[in-house]
């Protein structure tokens, strides 16, 4: 049983869960690649605003157009101002936001915050040749995703420089290391990973413990079906299964309903609905041993339809099965709420007294034989009487075999001396 159950729960675990896994690594995958391209594009704003506010500043700083000056050492020069060393700006750039600054003039660098192993500035350097075509030549702002500096990458934000004439004279670069735009990315992405982890969690815990009931709630089921198809109809099925409002609960009543068909198949006469001579002793034996057990007054009858062959014989088996229902009838309906109506056989029936001593029985069994005597059997044009013989024993033995011996000779006594009467 162990092995079915772990057989089925994994099955259904794993047609459930292991898709949530797929969903949630593809949410990761989808949602990390969506998340980076936002932050790419929030990077190239970033960069497009310092670079467009820096230049501004540039500008209004220093008025005038840019030019070199010198025959072998040239400085850079903005209107009248030398700007050859001026790092202020730039390095305050660095300072307030943790860009790279660097300005062109032409396609070598002049002004930059970028330095070298040792430390130094890598001024005088040119510009990446892809730089040059795509900012330098066509006057055009550009961004780089992925732009080397010194085996660097970097995303990169370049503009062109401009004189009073219109003419291009160089470029301004504003950056952030690659680097460090993916450590922003993977600490922006990490409550994202975190979340969709908890989330399978959960979920898969949830699923976990409903499959678990659900598995266990199955082989209730099984047992139950087990129990029955072993013969015991006695068992019982656990309530909250039938309180279901499902195909559990709809199986478990389906189940029951099952449980007492095979009752009624195995425990009931077919024709009188009755308790049958199997079930009669079982229901024989729990009276006898409840009643030693507790002190309680018990009786036992056994009766006998008078010339029934007769009835049988003159107007056919229709009208004795007719004849057999309408008394089963008769007695199940007397001894209701007092004890247990049998077909013992054929024409002749036990009846089993509980919490009644003999005279009760008698008075009891007295009423029962004169509401047969009473009874119309109506079959077609005739109407039918039948009267009932009886012998009547009180339980004062354990042992059932003695009882139904005693019970019967009574009866059989009955019958020889004159039918339609009860004997004790």
């Amino acid at each position: 049983m162990t092995r079915n159950k772990g057989k089925i729960l994994y099955v259904l675990l794993s047609i459930n869960i292991v898709p949530l896994f797929i969903f949630g690594i593809l949410i990761l995958l989808f949602g990390s690649h969506w998340f980076s391209l936002a932050m790419n594009q929030e990077v190239e704003t970033e960069l497009k605003n310092v670079s467009q506010n820096l230049i501004t500043t540039i500008d209004t700083v220093y008025p005038g157009d840019y030019r070199l000056v010198g025959d072998s050492s040239y400085q850079l020069y903005k209107g009248d101002a030398d700007i050859t060393c001026e790092y202020s700006l730039i390095d305050a750039v660095k300072a307030n936001t943790g860009m790279e600054v660097t300005l062109f003039y032409q396609d070598t660098r002049i002004l930059t915050t970028i330095t070298n192993a040792e430390g130094a500035r890598i001024i005088g350097s040119a510009a990446p040749e892809a730089v040059v075509s795509n900012v330098l030549d066509s006057g055009q702002p550009h961004f780089f995703s992925k732009a080397l500096i010194y085996n660097t990458p970097y995303f990169s934000y370049y503009a062109p420089l401009f004189n009073s004439d219109g003419s291009t004279v160089g470029m301004l670069f504003v950056g952030k290391t690659t680097a460090e735009v993916d450590a922003a990315i993977q600490k922006s992405v990490k409550p994202l990973i975190v979340a969709v982890i908890i989330m399978i969690f959960v979920i898969s815990l949830f699923i976990s413990l409903y499959f678990r009931k659900f598995v266990a709630e199955l082989l209730q089921i099984r047992s139950f079906l087990g129990q029955v198809a072993t013969g015991n109809l006695d068992t019982t099925i656990s309530p909250a299964l039938l309180k279901r409002n499902d195909e559990l609960g709809e199986i478990s009543h389906s189940a029951l309903d099952m449980q007492h068909s095979l009752h009624v198949l195995i425990e009931q006469d077919a024709l009188t609905s009755l308790y049958n001579r199997r079930s009669g002793n079982k229901k024989l034996q729990q009276i006898m041993t409840s009643s030693f057990k507790y002190h309680n007054n018990f009786c036992i009858a056994i009766g006998d339809i008078d010339f029934f062959k007769k009835v049988n014989d003159t107007y056919g088996h229709d009208c004795g099965d007719l004849v057999l229902k309408n008394v089963a009838a008769v007695l199940k309906q007397s001894m209701h709420g007092h004890g247990v109506a049998v077909r013992w056989g054929g024409e002749e029936f036990l009846l089993i007294f509980e919490n009644m001593d003999e005279e009760q029985s008698y008075n009891l069994l007295e009423e029962l034989l004169n509401n047969i005597r009473a009874m119309e059997n109506e079959y077609g044009s005739h109407s039918i009487k039948v009267t009932m013989t009886f012998g009547l024993v009180a339980g004062t033995t354990q042992n059932i075999t003695e009882l139904l011996c005693i019970a019967d000779n009574k009866l059989y006594f009955g019958k020889e001396n004159g039918r339609n009467r009860i004997v004790r």
